[in-house]
């Protein structure tokens, strides 16, 4: 089926699924709109949906501007833990802040019709944040388990936020706090930081024995602070 926007034709690809409890608008890329329906859904109810939502499905056409990292539009990709995945957008009236999830190896980006996707880049990054941030304790406390079973070094807490110059930090209360954004770096970088934060409840500096400290269980773990200067965002 293809439907004509102004100027545009679209080719539209209709998914219907008894599983599918919400109707979804997602742009594949600059020539095809995917509509995910529940069962029974007609040609011409497709057809209107689609309609309805012209004035985003339009805006969403320009592509996200050459600064910016990410392209949410078509053919973005997402790194999470080393790797990089495939993005869709999937509009949802029902929700008002960028909701993102991570299935089947995709990120699903979750917005409102009335979000300008070419414009509002910082909205999806936030969306973007927010995932990294709920998930952070998934996949980084385990790490903190195998570390501090290695080196006998314990914090008296844990906890995960947001920073723009740091990726870790271990207080003299010996509390640490994790940058969520690591997970957009391979799992033994991750480590690295977990362990350079553990090490400094030994030594609160960055001196010799400090260094020696680290590389008695991470001999190269010069490659991984390289890493980290690679970052996306």
């Amino acid at each position: 089926m293809e439907i004509r926007l102004d100027d545009i034709v679209l080719t539209v690809i209709h998914k219907s699924d008894k599983r599918i409890k919400r109707i979804g608008l997602s742009l594949e890329n600059s020539n095809e709109i995917i509509i995910k329906t529940p069962l029974k859904f007609k040609a011409n109810q497709i057809r209107d949906i689609i309609l309805q939502h012209k004035d985003w499905i339009i805006r969403s056409l320009n592509k996200v501007p050459v600064k910016n990292k990410f392209d949410f539009i078509c053919g973005g990709k997402i790194p999470f833990m080393g790797e990089d995945y495939p993005l869709e957008l999937v509009v949802d009236d029902e929700i008002t802040n960028v909701k993102v999830k991570f299935k089947n190896d995709t990120f699903y980006f979750y917005h409102n019709s009335s979000v300008d996707v070419a414009k509002e880049y910082e909205v999806f990054i936030d969306g973007l944040k927010a995932f990294y941030k709920k998930v952070a304790i998934k996949y980084i406390d385990p790490l903190f388990d195998e570390m501090c079973f290695k080196t006998k070094l314990h914090p008296e807490k844990i906890s995960y936020r947001y920073a723009k110059r740091q990726w870790g930090s271990c207080s003299y209360k010996n509390d640490i706090s994790i940058n969520y954004m690591l997970l957009q770096f391979p799992i033994n970088t991750i480590r690295y930081v977990v362990l350079h934060e553990l090490c400094h409840i030994e030594e609160k500096n960055h001196s010799a024995r400090f260094y020696n400290l680290v590389s008695l269980y991470m001999s190269d773990y010069k490659k991984e602070e390289a890493t980290l200067k690679q970052k996306s965002f």
